[in-house]
Protein backbone atom coordinates (compact mmCIF):
# COMPACT_ATOMS: atom_id res chain seq x y z
CA UNK A 1 0.00 0.00 0.00
CA UNK A 2 1.42 3.37 -1.04
CA UNK A 3 2.09 5.91 1.70
CA UNK A 4 -0.11 9.00 1.67
CA UNK A 5 2.82 11.21 2.72
CA UNK A 6 6.50 11.74 1.95
CA UNK A 7 9.37 11.95 4.46
CA UNK A 8 12.54 13.93 3.85
CA UNK A 9 15.53 14.54 6.13
CA UNK A 10 17.46 17.78 6.42
CA UNK A 11 20.10 19.69 8.36
CA UNK A 12 19.26 23.34 8.98
CA UNK A 13 21.94 25.94 9.69
CA UNK A 14 20.85 28.08 12.65
CA UNK A 15 23.98 30.24 12.68
CA UNK A 16 27.02 30.38 14.91
CA UNK A 17 28.35 27.16 13.44
CA UNK A 18 25.38 25.20 14.79
CA UNK A 19 22.60 23.24 13.10
CA UNK A 20 19.51 21.21 13.85
CA UNK A 21 18.39 18.05 12.09
CA UNK A 22 14.76 17.51 11.18
CA UNK A 23 12.43 15.10 9.46
CA UNK A 24 9.68 16.63 7.35
CA UNK A 25 6.55 14.49 6.97
CA UNK A 26 4.40 16.04 4.25
CA UNK A 27 1.01 14.73 3.05
CA UNK A 28 0.70 14.12 -0.68
CA UNK A 29 -2.64 15.94 -0.70
CA UNK A 30 -2.46 19.57 0.42
CA UNK A 31 -3.84 19.94 3.94
CA UNK A 32 -5.24 22.88 5.86
CA UNK A 33 -4.39 21.17 9.15
CA UNK A 34 -2.15 23.11 11.51
CA UNK A 35 1.39 21.64 11.29
CA UNK A 36 2.75 19.78 14.31
CA UNK A 37 6.34 20.21 15.51
CA UNK A 38 7.90 17.68 17.90
CA UNK A 39 10.55 18.80 20.43
CA UNK A 40 12.56 16.04 22.18
CA UNK A 41 13.62 15.74 25.80
CA UNK A 42 16.92 16.71 27.39
CA UNK A 43 18.66 13.40 26.60
CA UNK A 44 16.37 12.25 23.79
CA UNK A 45 15.94 12.71 20.04
CA UNK A 46 13.23 13.06 17.42
CA UNK A 47 13.21 9.25 17.11
CA UNK A 48 10.82 9.27 20.05
CA UNK A 49 8.13 10.46 17.62
CA UNK A 50 8.94 8.02 14.79
CA UNK A 51 6.08 5.72 15.81
CA UNK A 52 3.55 8.57 15.98
CA UNK A 53 4.37 10.90 13.08
CA UNK A 54 3.30 8.43 10.34
CA UNK A 55 -0.14 8.15 11.97
CA UNK A 56 -0.69 11.89 11.58
CA UNK A 57 1.20 12.77 8.40
CA UNK A 58 -1.57 11.89 5.95
CA UNK A 59 -3.64 14.78 7.29
CA UNK A 60 -1.04 17.46 8.10
CA UNK A 61 2.63 18.34 8.01
CA UNK A 62 4.70 16.95 10.88
CA UNK A 63 8.22 18.18 11.70
CA UNK A 64 10.39 16.31 14.21
CA UNK A 65 13.58 18.00 15.39
CA UNK A 66 16.90 16.85 16.81
CA UNK A 67 17.78 20.04 18.66
CA UNK A 68 21.42 21.09 18.98
CA UNK A 69 23.40 18.67 21.14
CA UNK A 70 21.03 15.73 20.51
CA UNK A 71 20.87 13.03 17.88
CA UNK A 72 21.96 14.40 14.51
CA UNK A 73 21.77 18.00 15.70
CA UNK A 74 24.97 20.04 15.76
CA UNK A 75 27.51 19.53 18.53
CA UNK A 76 29.72 22.17 20.14
CA UNK A 77 32.82 22.39 22.33
CA UNK A 78 31.20 25.30 24.16
CA UNK A 79 28.33 24.35 26.54
CA UNK A 80 26.99 27.90 26.23
CA UNK A 81 25.89 27.02 22.70
CA UNK A 82 23.28 24.75 24.32
CA UNK A 83 21.51 27.56 26.13
CA UNK A 84 17.79 27.08 26.56
CA UNK A 85 16.90 30.25 24.67
CA UNK A 86 19.13 29.15 21.77
CA UNK A 87 17.10 25.95 21.45
CA UNK A 88 13.92 28.00 21.27
CA UNK A 89 15.36 30.48 18.78
CA UNK A 90 16.36 27.56 16.54
CA UNK A 91 12.76 26.35 16.39
CA UNK A 92 11.46 29.79 15.47
CA UNK A 93 14.12 30.10 12.75
CA UNK A 94 13.28 26.70 11.32
CA UNK A 95 9.52 27.32 11.43
CA UNK A 96 9.98 30.67 9.67
CA UNK A 97 12.21 29.10 7.02
CA UNK A 98 9.58 26.43 6.38
CA UNK A 99 6.79 29.01 6.17
CA UNK A 100 5.04 27.73 9.30
CA UNK A 101 3.34 30.62 11.08
CA UNK A 102 0.95 28.64 13.29
CA UNK A 103 1.87 25.32 14.83
CA UNK A 104 0.97 22.73 17.44
CA UNK A 105 3.88 21.67 19.66
CA UNK A 106 4.37 18.22 21.13
CA UNK A 107 7.26 17.65 23.47
CA UNK A 108 8.96 15.79 26.27
CA UNK A 109 10.69 17.31 29.33
CA UNK A 110 12.82 20.22 28.06
CA UNK A 111 10.72 20.14 24.88
CA UNK A 112 7.65 20.88 27.01
CA UNK A 113 9.43 23.66 28.87
CA UNK A 114 10.31 25.13 25.48
CA UNK A 115 6.65 24.88 24.51
CA UNK A 116 5.43 26.79 27.58
CA UNK A 117 7.89 29.60 26.90
CA UNK A 118 7.21 29.71 23.16
CA UNK A 119 3.44 29.92 23.64
CA UNK A 120 3.61 32.53 26.40
CA UNK A 121 6.15 34.73 24.60
CA UNK A 122 4.55 34.78 21.14
CA UNK A 123 0.76 34.69 21.52
CA UNK A 124 -1.02 33.54 18.40
CA UNK A 125 1.74 31.42 16.90
CA UNK A 126 1.23 28.30 19.01
CA UNK A 127 -2.17 26.69 18.39
CA UNK A 128 -1.93 23.83 20.89
CA UNK A 129 0.46 21.81 23.05
CA UNK A 130 0.81 18.10 23.88
CA UNK A 131 2.95 17.59 27.00
CA UNK A 132 4.50 14.14 27.40
CA UNK A 133 4.56 13.39 31.14
CA UNK A 134 6.03 16.78 31.99
CA UNK A 135 4.81 19.60 34.21
CA UNK A 136 6.34 22.96 35.04
CA UNK A 137 9.16 22.21 37.51
CA UNK A 138 12.59 22.21 35.90
CA UNK A 139 14.21 21.05 39.14
CA UNK A 140 12.95 17.50 39.52
CA UNK A 141 14.47 14.79 41.76
CA UNK A 142 13.32 12.11 39.31
CA UNK A 143 15.26 13.71 36.48
CA UNK A 144 18.44 13.68 38.59
CA UNK A 145 18.13 9.90 38.86
CA UNK A 146 17.60 9.60 35.10
CA UNK A 147 20.73 11.62 34.39
CA UNK A 148 22.76 9.45 36.77
CA UNK A 149 21.75 6.33 34.82
CA UNK A 150 22.65 7.84 31.42
CA UNK A 151 26.31 6.89 30.99
CA UNK A 152 28.10 7.22 27.64
CA UNK A 153 29.53 3.72 27.38
CA UNK A 154 29.15 1.67 24.22
CA UNK A 155 26.96 -1.43 24.36
CA UNK A 156 25.37 -4.02 22.16
CA UNK A 157 21.70 -3.36 21.50
CA UNK A 158 20.77 -6.17 23.89
CA UNK A 159 22.96 -4.68 26.64
CA UNK A 160 21.46 -1.23 26.06
CA UNK A 161 17.95 -2.69 26.29
CA UNK A 162 18.84 -4.38 29.57
CA UNK A 163 20.23 -1.12 30.99
CA UNK A 164 16.88 0.48 30.27
CA UNK A 165 14.80 -2.46 31.47
CA UNK A 166 16.28 -2.87 34.95
CA UNK A 167 15.36 0.57 36.38
CA UNK A 168 12.17 0.98 34.33
CA UNK A 169 10.40 -2.37 34.11
CA UNK A 170 7.98 -1.66 36.98
CA UNK A 171 6.73 1.40 35.14
CA UNK A 172 6.17 -0.52 31.89
CA UNK A 173 4.77 -3.86 33.09
CA UNK A 174 3.58 -5.04 29.65
CA UNK A 175 6.98 -4.62 27.95
CA UNK A 176 8.62 -7.76 26.64
CA UNK A 177 12.05 -8.35 25.14
CA UNK A 178 11.12 -6.87 21.76
CA UNK A 179 9.66 -3.77 23.40
CA UNK A 180 12.86 -3.06 25.31
CA UNK A 181 14.89 -3.51 22.12
CA UNK A 182 12.56 -1.06 20.38
CA UNK A 183 12.97 1.36 23.27
CA UNK A 184 16.76 1.01 23.16
CA UNK A 185 16.75 2.00 19.46
CA UNK A 186 14.90 5.16 20.42
CA UNK A 187 17.23 6.14 23.27
CA UNK A 188 20.60 4.95 21.91
CA UNK A 189 22.29 5.76 18.61
CA UNK A 190 24.36 3.21 16.68
CA UNK A 191 27.89 4.65 16.55
CA UNK A 192 29.53 1.60 14.93
CA UNK A 193 28.19 -1.75 13.69
CA UNK A 194 26.67 -3.43 16.74
CA UNK A 195 27.77 -0.63 19.09
CA UNK A 196 25.19 1.69 20.65
CA UNK A 197 25.66 4.81 22.79
CA UNK A 198 23.39 7.40 24.41
CA UNK A 199 22.64 9.93 21.69
CA UNK A 200 23.37 13.32 23.24
CA UNK A 201 26.31 15.53 24.14
CA UNK A 202 27.03 15.30 27.91
CA UNK A 203 27.88 19.04 27.84
CA UNK A 204 24.15 19.82 27.71
CA UNK A 205 23.99 19.07 31.44
CA UNK A 206 26.22 22.03 32.31
CA UNK A 207 23.88 24.50 30.67
CA UNK A 208 20.73 22.78 31.94
CA UNK A 209 22.08 22.93 35.48
CA UNK A 210 22.27 26.70 35.16
CA UNK A 211 18.69 26.88 33.86
CA UNK A 212 17.36 24.80 36.76
CA UNK A 213 19.15 26.99 39.28
CA UNK A 214 17.88 30.23 37.75
CA UNK A 215 14.40 29.00 36.73
CA UNK A 216 13.30 26.15 39.01
CA UNK A 217 9.70 26.52 37.84
CA UNK A 218 8.02 27.53 34.59
CA UNK A 219 4.62 27.94 36.21
CA UNK A 220 4.28 31.57 35.10
CA UNK A 221 4.93 30.62 31.47
CA UNK A 222 2.46 27.74 31.67
CA UNK A 223 -0.45 29.79 33.01
CA UNK A 224 0.21 32.42 30.34
CA UNK A 225 0.02 30.16 27.27
CA UNK A 226 -3.47 31.51 26.56
CA UNK A 227 -6.66 29.66 25.74
CA UNK A 228 -5.07 27.15 23.36
CA UNK A 229 -5.82 23.43 23.85
CA UNK A 230 -3.26 21.72 26.10
CA UNK A 231 -3.21 17.96 26.66
CA UNK A 232 -1.17 16.91 29.69
CA UNK A 233 -0.50 13.23 29.06
CA UNK A 234 0.75 11.49 32.19
CA UNK A 235 1.92 7.94 32.73
CA UNK A 236 -0.08 6.29 35.49
CA UNK A 237 3.18 4.98 37.02
CA UNK A 238 5.16 8.20 36.53
CA UNK A 239 7.40 9.60 39.25
CA UNK A 240 8.48 12.45 36.96
CA UNK A 241 5.06 14.12 36.89
CA UNK A 242 2.94 13.49 39.97
CA UNK A 243 -0.82 13.26 39.70
CA UNK A 244 -1.13 16.09 42.22
CA UNK A 245 0.94 18.48 40.15
CA UNK A 246 -0.81 17.51 36.92
CA UNK A 247 -4.20 18.16 38.54
CA UNK A 248 -2.95 21.52 39.84
CA UNK A 249 -1.99 22.45 36.27
CA UNK A 250 -5.39 21.52 34.87
CA UNK A 251 -7.14 23.48 37.61
CA UNK A 252 -5.09 26.58 36.74
CA UNK A 253 -5.59 26.49 32.95
CA UNK A 254 -9.20 26.11 31.73
CA UNK A 255 -8.13 24.99 28.24
CA UNK A 256 -5.99 22.11 29.58
CA UNK A 257 -7.02 18.57 30.41
CA UNK A 258 -5.29 15.57 31.96
CA UNK A 259 -4.94 12.15 30.35
CA UNK A 260 -3.66 9.37 32.63
CA UNK A 261 -2.23 6.58 30.48
CA UNK A 262 -2.44 3.19 32.14
CA UNK A 263 0.59 0.90 32.46
CA UNK A 264 3.16 3.58 31.65
CA UNK A 265 5.81 5.60 33.49
CA UNK A 266 8.09 8.34 32.12
CA UNK A 267 8.03 8.95 29.25
CA UNK A 268 5.04 7.83 27.25
CA UNK A 269 5.58 6.40 23.79
CA UNK A 270 2.61 8.56 22.69
CA UNK A 271 1.27 5.77 20.49
CA UNK A 272 -0.86 4.44 23.34
CA UNK A 273 -4.57 4.74 22.41
CA UNK A 274 -5.29 7.30 25.13
CA UNK A 275 -2.27 9.41 24.19
CA UNK A 276 -3.07 9.26 20.47
CA UNK A 277 -6.65 10.29 21.19
CA UNK A 278 -5.37 13.30 23.17
CA UNK A 279 -3.05 14.31 20.32
CA UNK A 280 -5.88 14.09 17.81
CA UNK A 281 -8.14 16.15 20.07
CA UNK A 282 -5.56 18.94 20.34
CA UNK A 283 -5.09 18.90 16.57
CA UNK A 284 -8.82 18.99 15.89
CA UNK A 285 -9.29 21.94 18.24
CA UNK A 286 -6.30 23.72 16.72
CA UNK A 287 -7.87 23.21 13.29
CA UNK A 288 -11.17 24.63 14.53
CA UNK A 289 -12.96 21.30 14.16
CA UNK A 290 -15.46 19.90 16.66
CA UNK A 291 -14.45 16.95 18.82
Amino acid sequence: MQQSFAVTEHHFDVGGGMSVFYKDYAPHVKSDGVPLIYLPGLMRTARDFDRVAPRLAAERRVITIDTRGRGRGGRSHNPADYRFNNLIDDVWKLADALGIQHMVLAGLAIGVFMSWRMASSRPGRIAGIIANDTGTETYNPASKKMVALADHGQYSLEEAAEKLRVPNEKGFPDFGVDDWLMYARMVYGEVAPGKWKRDFDPAIHEEWGRVKAETPSMWDEFVNVGDIPVAICRGENSQFLTREHAEKMVAALPSAWLVNVQGRAHPLLLDEPAALAAIRKVLALADGRSV
